[in-house]
């Protein structure tokens, strides 16, 4: 049985390649402007050794966001490759029947892949690809900007997971383009229930002035 990484060698990578992704072994990035990245990531699962099982999993990284959570070093970690560990929001990639370990599962389980006895590799693969092209792909790209992403974070349009509240985004997706003035109506909205509240709204601040060394 054809192994995961020789798997994604001959079906994933050319399609990622022809869709402007850049490949980095099992992750793939799709960059926009100013830094900001769409990653998509494949995580191998030995649920059942007959079986080849993988979950796909999209991340939206926006620059502004590895800049607040980098904000100690950011000299240090601004030319490192954004990693999904520091995504705004993520979804996984819902395998159809045919080619999920187990369809009826709830979620995680339910955005498992497999291949292998009764399950023939190209069929998995012709699945995968054409979401890709038809679905994902197309999304990466759309949420790489950012009023789209603000609005999908204030409105999930899709069973996401987000990782930063909605005035929290806001602030984020408009600390580096705005004006100090323009940023302030923003800064009423962010949510204050989090210890670093004072110190979030202070960088901001000072991204949209320009003071700051991380901008």
């Amino acid at each position: 049985m054809i192994s995961q990484s020789a798997w994604r060698r001959r079906h994933v990578a050319p399609t990622a390649k022809e869709a402007g992704l850049v490949q980095d072994g099992k992750v793939f990035r799709l960059f926009g402007e100013g830094g900001d990245c769409a990653l998509l990531e494949f995580h191998p699962h030995r649920i059942d050794l007959r079986m080849e099982v993988f979950f796909a999993r999209v991340s939206m990284i926006p620059r502004p966001e590895r800049v607040w959570g980098y904000r100690q070093h950011w000299d240090q970690a601004k030319d490192l490759a954004p990693l999904a560990a520091e995504a705004m929001l993520h979804w996984d990639l819902i395998p159809p029947p045919p080619v999920a370990l187990e369809p009826d599962a709830d979620m995680p389980a339910r955005g498992y892949w497999t291949y292998g006895p009764g399950v023939d590799p190209d069929v998995c693969a012709e699945a995968l690809v054409g979401m890709l092209r038809e679905q994902t792909f197309p999304e990466m790209r759309r949420l790489l900007d950012r009023d789209a992403l603000l609005a999908e974070m204030r409105d999930p349009s899709r069973d996401s997971h987000r990782w930063r509240p909605p005035g929290w985004a806001a602030v984020l997706l408009n600390s580096d383009r705005v004006a100090p003035d323009e940023l302030e109506p923003l800064l009423d909205e962010v949510e204050r229930d989090y210890p670093v509240a004072d110190e979030f709204i202070a960088w901001a601040r000072a991204q949209a002035a320009g003071g700051s060394p991380t901008r």
